[in-house]
């Protein structure tokens, strides 16, 4: 998107769900705000739509996926092209063929994927294919969205074929973003010497800490090329409901000098964006969030190619798409979604006995060939510590309510990497920019009751800090098996973690310091954010949507030195586990730090051990030695050659 499309009015970003998702249209529960539909779409306006097919031998496809994965397997790291997953796992070439020919004899033009049909025409000529008409309703979040007047009913060929329609949904949940401002107005930027040891952060503040590879370190890798480790040759996917200014990207770059200190002619630029059903535009409410993604992503990784996937919101029905797009593009080595939503919303008890979990095992089958292509999707853990979801009562009945344990999703997918995290202490010596890491802390800080899906009722007893916890849905993963999650039987997250930061202002009890509760930090009031250029202005910006992309970025390094990883999981696990059995004593395996102080509303760091709690997973990544790369020299101070 160009810079003359600029302005726009800040919308609050920390909403969730308010109504729950159902697929092909469907109608809402009662308890499920049915969308409000208002003028019908003119005939010659033009829309598009994804139909979803089923795939075969799923049993098939689950081993071999364990089986790319297994370092024993002839199979490993084998990843299979989109052609090769279609022809292995795909719905049938000749019902796929004849469901798209089918809505071609309508008028309407149709690109055939692996398991999807990706339909575009008039809204006129779609309506009348299925049998319904469309108009513009409004998401709970005031974003505009493209719903049916009734269920739609897709010709015989396809409805045959099991073709499901993913738009245009009546009764719509949305997932929201995990981005939220320190403050309402820009930061005032002071001297380039940093103000605190707690930031606000800039990149290089985080790689020095982090101990990214420095910029000068120079690998093999696996093709055998000798290039320089910035993540050249890998490509990041972001996947969000926005897009962004080129103007942001290069603000944040300038500030540091990056040119001047790398010796580039240029800073790093987004590669390219790809608007999926039309995508949204920089007057989003997740704008800020795609800013920060794409930022985060791209200055943990220069080199790197960085691909915005812009979706027109974040409702199921689009959120699959923008999926699919990745999957069938095979472009992304990784993926990062800085968005979710309550797991158990989609349960029984939430929607009035009926179980809507289909939704969650539609979209794992995407991670899953994903991961089958040699994919690594990450995923934001949530904000809301061990508590993301309110109580049925208030979700159903409108009524007061409180937080229980819980996790999000797409977060608790076992194909997912779920990212956790903490507040960075760094060194701070006045006049210098030295950001050594010091240590990290995982409080949660306590919230004030309040409305989170604006029901009437107030939801009492929530915590902000990085989500985690057990899955309600998710069996235990085999990479999770030698590990001590507090689970013998479900997924556990966050699997890793990174920079978050905390004190959401106007949301958490003040000061944030758990009100000297041992549990909460006993008066530790270290709480600290990333800086973030939006609209031509640097923000401080705080949540789990830090983390996801920041470890994109430093995943990217891993990519570029051995080729795909697939599920990063099982890396991680691997990683983890080295270093549990040596006892920290070989410090070539110590690539997490860990036995950082935490509590997240629900349970301590302490709980379940040592290794592994609901915060950070496994720890929090020493970068250089996470990409397989100690035997290079870590960034440096920001500003310099190592860290440009």
């Amino acid at each position: 998107m160009s810079d003359a499309v600029k302005k726009r009015r800040r919308k609050p970003l920390f909403r969730l769900l308010a109504g729950l998702a159902t697929l092909g249209a469907a109608a809402g529960t009662a308890h499920a705000v049915p969308l409000a539909t208002g003028a019908a779409l003119a005939d010659a306006q033009g829309v598009s739509f994804d139909v979803v097919l089923p795939l075969r031998d799923k049993a098939g496809l689950d081993a071999l996926v364990t089986a790319l994965h297994d370092p024993a397997s002839p199979s490993y790291h084998r990843w299979l092209t989109p052609q090769q997953f279609a022809q292995r796992f795909g719905p049938d070439a000749a019902a796929l063929h004849g469901a798209a020919d089918a809505l071609r004899a309508k008028g309407l033009t149709v690109e055939e994927g692996v398991r999807s049909l990706h339909v575009t025409g008039s809204a006129g000529s779609v309506g009348r294919t299925l049998s319904t008409s469309l108009a513009l309703a409004r998401l709970p979040s005031g974003r505009a969205h493209l719903a049916a007047t009734s269920t739609p009913v897709l010709p015989k060929a396809v409805s045959e074929a099991g073709g499901v329609v993913l738009n245009f949904a009546r009764s719509v949940r949305e997932a929201h973003t995990f981005a939220r401002r320190v403050q309402n107005g820009p930061l005032k930027i002071g001297p380039d010497n940093r103000t605190s040891t707690t930031g606000g952060y800039w990149y290089g503040d985080l790689k020095q800490a982090y101990q990214y590879p420095s910029y000068q370190s120079f690998v093999r890798t696996a093709s055998g090329k000798v290039q320089r480790l910035d993540g050249t040759g890998t490509t990041i996917g972001i996947l969000m409901s926005a897009d962004v200014l080129d103007s942001d990207v290069d603000l944040v770059f300038n500030h540091e000098h990056f040119t001047a200190n790398s010796g580039q002619a240029a800073n790093p630029k987004l590669f390219k964006r790809v608007y999926v059903n039309g995508g949204a535009g920089t007057d989003s409410p997740a704008a800020d969030e795609a800013a920060l993604d794409v930022q985060e992503a791209l200055t943990g990784a220069p080199g790197s190619h960085v691909i915005l996937y812009d979706i027109p919101d974040l409702s199921d029905d689009n959120i699959m798409s923008g999926y699919m797009r990745i999957v069938d593009d095979n472009e992304a080595d990784i993926v990062s979604s800085s968005f979710g939503g309550c797991e158990l919303a989609y349960t029984a008890a939430y929607n009035q006995g009926t179980d809507y979990t289909y939704i969650l095992d539609l979209e794992h089958e995407l991670f899953e060939q994903g991961n089958a292509q040699g994919i690594s999707f990450l995923a934001s853990s949530g904000d809301e510590a061990g508590l993301e979801c309110p109580t049925p009562n208030y979700v159903v009945n409108g009524a007061p309510g409180v937080f229980v344990p819980s996790v999000s999703v797409p977060a608790a997918d076992p194909n997912v990497t779920a990212v956790g995290g903490t507040n960075v202490v760094t060194r701070h010596i006045a006049g210098s920019l030295d950001s050594t890491y010091v240590s990290e802390n995982a409080f949660s800080d306590p919230e004030v009751p309040y409305d989170p899906y604006d029901l009437g009722a107030n939801v009492s007893g929530g915590s902000w800090g990085a989500g985690g916890g057990v899955s309600s849905y998710f069996r235990k993963p085999l990479y999770q098996v030698a590990t001590n999650t507090g689970s013998g039987k479900m997924r556990a997250l966050p699997d890793i973690g990174m920079q978050v930061g905390g004190c959401p202002g106007g949301l958490s009890v003040l000061p944030c310091n758990g009100g000297n509760n041992p549990l909460n930090g006993s008066g530790n009031t270290d709480r600290s954010y990333v800086i973030v250029a939006i609209d031509g202005a640097f923000y401080g910006l705080i949540g789990t949507s830090v983390s996801s992309p920041e470890l994109a970025g430093a995943s990217a390094l891993l990519v570029e030195r051995y080729g795909r990883v697939g599920n990063l999981n099982n890396w991680i696990y691997l990683a983890g586990t080295a270093q549990t059995l040596s006892g920290g004593y070989l410090p070539a395996l110590n690539l997490f730090h860990r036995n950082i102080p935490g509590y997240n509303g629900v349970v301590t760091n302490r709980t379940p051990g040592p290794n592994w709690n609901y915060t950070t997973g496994n720890g929090t990544p020493v970068v250089y030695k996470f990409v397989g790369s100690a035997d290079t020299k870590p960034a440096g101070l920001p500003q310099s050659a190592s860290n440009p």
